[in-house]
């Protein structure tokens, strides 16, 4: 590939390897998030059923193909290097394109359920549908967070970890313990615990469709692998850290929706700020202390913060590798300080943009169910071409080195590959059914969805067929 365009400057990793217990906590806070709980806890202990099928159908072949992938392909660039490998550079951009692209929308997401809780918290309850107050939240939290990353991976690991202890396992457990107390004190459960209701009703689409929202609780599971090489002992670390994160994540997810579910009836439940509900009816209606709230509402706000900072330095650096390969403009390729700061500057100015959406659909709820939907699009697309990618350098590389390889032989490939594009693929389809609960026009919100998805594609084609020209032109 050439290009009359200058060769960007990248800086060395002058910084100590990264061990075990970081990169645990930074795969655990980009893969654990108890904002995308709400929905869930609506099923009662149909939740659980969601939540291993996804750890079962989804994260532990993702998981395992991550692994696989990134030690036998140690090079800083995650899925844009893997799916390169295996079906060439346009493939390549287009599924760093869509991790990065529901990467910036994942932020609003996140963000608009931070700011529904910190409104709750607080005692405010029409601030979880204020539009002013809502993107106020998210941009400046965008920028807070592009800021940080920008001083390099540590600073990153860092936030990365005190969000996952602070944000997600303290205020986690002790929901569960709250709830444990509130039924042991004679409260009744809104949930009911008996074994048929553990099967949600599966002939119900808008059931399903609500249920996509599982996948991204649990998405982002290849996401170190864009920092492989900063990575101690990799071959050993990385596949001990991302089962470790999974363990981590099902022991803590499965009785924290449980505990939603318990505390706040499903018709009263605010599917982007659940959790602060659950907490807010514990010390606002049984043991009166209706500051507590508030202090859950800021734990969970860094935790956005710890878990969005983890997405900033993973998916701006395969762009910016991209970016050296011509798919972008060369500034966006420069690195400095571990951090790709153009493309962070970049990406910020963007997902501000995006926070317009608040502006164009009535509700904040409504927003946030929409863009939900889109990047489970946007990334279910993503991981079919990641499954498929460990599939094909099986054929095309058998020689290939693999410090840790998927177990079982063919079989086991096969298995875990399938079992992912078939989950995915499933994930995509019943994301085209709108929620009942939303009380939006089915024909509406597929057009918007549809929409948004062309929009989404046409971007990275347009800059896959400009890099061929300036090939050809070369």
């Amino acid at each position: 590939m050439t290009t009359n365009s200058p060769s960007p400057v990248v800086t060395p990793n002058k910084l100590r390897p990264l061990r075990l217990f970081f990169v645990v906590m930074v795969m655990f806070g980009i893969t654990t998030t108890l904002h995308g709980l709400s929905p869930l806890a609506t099923y009662g202990l149909g939740s659980v059923f969601f939540l291993l099928l996804a750890v079962f159908a989804f994260l532990i072949p993702a998981g395992m193909v991550a692994s696989e992938l990134a030690t036998s392909h140690p090079q800083d660039g995650g899925v844009f290097v893997w799916v390169g490998a295996a079906f060439g550079a346009n493939a390549g951009f287009l599924a760093t394109w869509l991790q990065w692209l529901q990467d910036v929308i994942f932020w609003t997401v996140i963000l608009t359920g931070s700011a529904a809780m910190l409104a709750i918290g607080f005692g405010w309850e029409a601030g979880a549908d204020n539009k002013l107050y809502t993107v106020t939240v998210v941009v400046g939290t965008v920028w807070f967070a592009s800021i940080l990353t920008m001083f390099g991976i540590k600073s990153t690991g860092w936030a990365g970890t005190l969000g996952s202890l602070a944000g997600t396992i303290v205020p986690g457990v002790a929901l569960v313990a709250f709830a444990i107390v509130y039924l042991a004190q004679g409260h009744p459960s809104n949930i009911s615990f008996t074994p048929a209701t553990f099967w949600p009703d599966l002939t119900n689409l808008s059931n399903l469709g609500f249920a996509i929202s599982t996948i991204m609780v649990f998405a982002g599971i290849e996401l170190m692998g864009t920092r492989i090489q900063e990575i101690e002992s990799y071959e050993r670390t990385y596949p001990r850290a991302t089962f470790t994160s999974i363990a981590l994540a099902t022991c803590l997810l499965i009785p924290t929706v449980l505990a939603i579910g318990v505390l706040v009836p499903p018709s009263e439940l605010n599917i982007a700020a659940g959790f602060v509900q659950a907490i807010d009816t514990v010390f606002s209606t049984v043991w009166f202390l209706p500051w507590v709230p508030a202090l859950f509402a800021i734990a969970l706000l860094i935790d956005s913060v710890g878990e969005i900072t983890g997405w900033m330095a993973g998916t701006p650096v395969a762009m910016a590798k991209a970016s050296r390969q011509g798919f972008l403009p060369a500034r966006f390729g420069v690195m400095s300080n571990q951090a790709a700061r153009p493309m962070l500057v970049a990406q910020a100015i963007f997902g501000s943009l995006i926070s317009l959406a608040f502006v164009f659909i009535p509700t904040v709820e409504g927003v946030f169910w929409v863009l939900s939907a889109l990047l489970v699009q946007l990334y279910l697309l993503m991981y079919v071409l990641l499954f498929a990618s460990a599939y094909r350098l099986r054929q095309l590389k058998p020689a290939l080195p693999r410090p840790w390889q998927i177990p079982g032989g063919h079989i086991g490939l096969t298995l875990a590959c399938g079992t992912g594009i078939v989950f995915s693929l499933a994930g995509i389809g019943f994301g085209f059914v709108v929620p009942d609960s939303l009380g939006v026009s089915a024909t509406n919100y597929v057009a918007v969805l549809t929409a948004a998805l062309i929009f989404c594609l046409a971007a990275p084609a347009i800059l896959i067929i400009r890099r061929t020209r300036l090939d050809f032109d070369a």
